[in-house]
Parts: structure tokens; C-alpha cells; sequence
């Protein structure tokens, strides 16, 4: 599916997106803050320890100070 909306938004490779971050209200619901966002990163930046480390706190950052139902809406 990632690849299918990279394809999507890629607009003949004039963008390519170089982040997703997805929310599952349901599961936030149901299991709680962790594992509710999904982060999906560009294939060339994935191994990159630091940028991974930075946006897992912006996710952190976004799931603590923000209400999930009014952003999921």
C-alpha cells in the first residue's frame, strides 16, 4: 500500500514524499498511545538512525500535547 500511494503522490517524480505519518483512531481507542501513528519513511532515509530517533519524538510530541479524535477527524 506504501508503494501504491508513493506512485499516487509522486506526480511523474517531480515530488516524492519523504515522510508519512498515519493515525489509527480505532487502535488509539482500543490498545492505547503506542503503536497508534504510523511512520513511514523514505526508503534512502530509513537506516538513518538520528532521523528516525527525531520523528519518533515528533510523533511522541504529537500524540501527548494534541487530541487525536479532533486531528482524526
Amino acid at each position: 500500500m506504501f508503494k501504491y500511494i508513493s506512485k499516487k503522490l509522486t506526480k511523474n517524480y517531480e515530488n516524492v514524499p519523504l515522510l508519512y505519518i498515519m493515525f489509527n483512531l480505532n487502535k488509539y481507542k482500543n490498545v492505547g498511545k503506542r503503536g497508534s501513528c504510523e511512520l513511514r519513511l523514505h526508503p534512502s532515509l530509513k537506516d538513518d538512525e538520528f532521523i528516525v530517533k527525531q520523528l519518533n519524538n515528533v510523533v511522541d510530541y504529537i500524540r501527548e500535547n494534541y487530541d487525536m479524535e479532533d486531528l482524526s477527524k
